[in-house]
């Protein structure tokens, strides 16, 4: 080690023991940037929430159709009608044939037995829940379809679901442009 380098790593050495014989100065937070701080979080999280009541995730391999409408998505209970099945919730209730028809066992006069089921059983918990909190229940499906579904599974869902009291109905698309 050369002279220099010596020097330099006493140097170092001493002011060090310098810093560690003074007290830390303590950090305080007034109440003041406290309550800023809140308030900024509150505000960000309210419109966040705010902005987009419904969050529609397609499933995997669905392809949402193009349009030029310009209406927003309102709220409603989404149903996801794919080449490969439907789903209602988190779980999938019918399955499709290799041709895109829905399956026989499951469709009598158009209606889709387990999905009318499914259905009816969210039905009632909506209308409990609007019953509830004092806010009546709309009954408004957004119906999440495949650009390559066939008009006939698209007449029976919609079937399937005025059965089950939904009266309003919303097509989700992506925007154009």
């Amino acid at each position: 080690m050369t002279p220099d380098e010596a020097a330099f790593l006493a140097k170092k050495k001493e002011k060090a023991a310098v810093r560690r014989a003074k007290p830390e100065d303590k950090g305080v937070l007034g109440l003041t940037s406290l309550m800023d701080i809140v308030s900024i979080i509150v505000v960000y999280l309210l419109k966040s929430y705010a902005s987009d009541p419904v969050i529609i995730s397609p499933t995997a391999g669905q392809k949402i159709p193009l349009s030029t409408a310009d209406s927003s998505i309102q709220d409603g209970i989404p149903i996801f009608v794919t080449q490969r099945g439907i789903t209602f919730g988190d779980k999938k209730v019918v399955a499709m044939t290799a041709e895109g028809d829905i399956e026989d066992s499951a469709v009598t006069n158009h209606l889709i037995g387990p999905l009318f089921d499914a259905m009816a059983e969210e039905v009632d918990k909506a209308k409990t829940l609007g019953e509830n909190i004092g806010k009546p229940w709309e009954g408004r499906a957004i119906l999440v379809g495949d650009q390559d579904l066939k008009f006939s599974v698209l007449v029976d869902v919609m079937y399937t679901a005025g059965r089950a009291e939904f009266s309003q109905y919303s097509f989700c698309i992506i925007r154009k442009g």
